[in-house]
């Protein structure tokens, strides 16, 4: 029996050294694992921090530039509005002198116009007393009893504006239609034109 517990304390030491060398390599093979994990963490960790910090860089150098361009835009702002300024000032000497061009030419071309439309005046006034004078008194405005052939007379029809000569057709029209022209320069200055037969 002796022998038996030797051989079985014998068996049970060499159980427990073999279970605990096992251990021991697992647990060495676990923590290298865990350390090889932690290597690539650690070497994720500080790429992310050197992409971090070269962002930072890239941030601060733009914020520089901004200023750099905000600083330059200021100063170009200025020296427009100063150009703006001076431009503006240029625009309203020279504006002012050319209205004050255009008054002396409209005052001009209204004193002409003026003098033209009352010589306009009179002629047409001396016209219509030398037609009134020529018209025949028993003219009806409601009959057809003008005749267009009349020997000195230029005719014309106010609602056609149409204008006969006297070796022209003999028309009657209304009296209330004609209108008398003394050459027939004067029935195409009011607008008339001749007849075509």
């Amino acid at each position: 029996m002796l022998l038996g517990l030797v051989l079985l304390s014998g068996c049970s030491a060499t159980t427990s050294q073999k279970s605990s060398a096992k251990d021991t390599s697992v647990k060495t093979t676990y923590v290298s694992k865990r350390t090889k994990g932690n290597q690539k963490a650690w070497a994720t960790a500080k790429a992310e921090s050197q992409a971090l910090s070269e962002s930072a860089k890239k941030l601060s150098e733009s914020e520089s530039t901004l200023k750099k361009a905000d600083e330059q835009a200021s100063s170009q702002a200025a020296s427009l509005s100063s150009s703006h300024a001076e431009s503006v000032e240029a625009v309203k000497a020279s504006s002012s002198s050319a209205a004050s061009v255009a008054a002396e030419q409209s005052e001009a071309a209204s004193k002409s116009e003026s003098k033209s439309a009352a010589s306009a005046a009179e002629a047409q006034s001396k016209a219509a007393t030398q037609s009134s004078s020529t018209k025949p008194s028993r003219a009806n405005n409601f009959s057809g009893d003008t005749d267009t052939a009349q020997q000195g007379r230029i005719i014309g029809n106010s609602r056609s504006k149409i204008y006969h000569v006297e070796y022209g057709h003999n028309y009657r029209m209304s009296g209330k239609n004609v209108v008398y022209f003394n050459t027939e320069a004067q029935a195409q200055a009011a607008g008339y034109r001749k007849s075509l037969r």
